[in-house]
């Protein structure tokens, strides 16, 4: 035992040496390992608990704003691929940051509307008929961003190459009041915004120079439009 507390206590510079590659190695391998066994850090931590960026005068160049419309990927999964007509849908909707820059994002703060309309911001499930021609009906909800964020705990920072997931239930009263009932069907998620924000409304009158010149007339949110892959699911009487 003496000879152990001396040989990682008090030992040289090869053994120190020999314990910080061992602890990289460790580091390494749960970080590849981790994700496989524990799904749910594949996704991320929640979106919306994502802490909102800092204003225009504080940002500096490595927050530049992403203008690549290609830079969100959207991945869908389901709790379940089968439910009873009494029980909600539980969605999982991960928002993958593919971009070298953070990504601004912001969402409808009522939740996912059911449509296929593609002129509807924030978050919107697409379900559709498997094997027959009838479109699902769309609910008649709409959302378009505001022009201006005037409160900045609407808008969340996703770091460059990360990740993070927002999870939803579709209540059996929701799908019934479009004609969802027993039966199979796909669902693909989307994600859209068209406004970057503009800040000039909210800034203070005497508002100092912004160190990046596109942060003078918009809050950076990310636009642009992302798709998931498809999921099939099935409820039951």
């Amino acid at each position: 035992m003496q000879g152990f507390r001396e040989r990682f206590s008090g030992g040289g510079r090869g053994d120190r040496s020999t314990v910080a590659l061992a602890a990289a190695t460790l580091a390494l391998i749960a970080a590849l390992v981790f994700p496989r066994v524990y799904p749910a850090a594949r996704r991320g931590p929640t979106c919306s608990d994502l802490a909102a960026p800092l204003g225009g005068n504080n940002r500096s160049v490595l927050s530049f704003q992403s203008t690549d419309p290609g830079a969100l990927d959207l991945r869908l999964e389901l709790s379940s691929d089968t439910v009873s007509a009494s029980q909600p849908v539980e969605v999982i909707v991960t928002f993958v940051n593919e971009d070298r820059g953070p990504l601004i994002l912001h969402f409808n703060p009522d939740g996912p509307i059911l449509t296929a309309n593609d002129n509807i911001d924030g978050v919107t499930l697409e379900i559709t008929r498997v094997g027959v021609a009838q479109a699902v009906a769309d609910q008649p909800q709409t959302y378009t961003s505001p022009a201006t964020f005037a409160n900045p705990e609407d808008l969340h920072l996703l770091g460059s190459r990360a990740r993070c997931s927002e999870e939803y239930a579709i209540a059996p009263g929701d799908l019934a009041a479009i004609g969802i009932g027993p039966g199979e069907y796909r669902m693909r998620a989307h994600y859209r915004n068209r406004s970057p924000g503009d800040p000039r409304p909210i800034q203070p009158p005497n508002a100092t120079a912004t160190p990046i010149p596109q942060y003078a007339t918009n809050q950076g949110v990310w636009v642009g439009e992302a798709a998931s892959n498809e999921v099939r699911f099935t409820i039951q009487p």
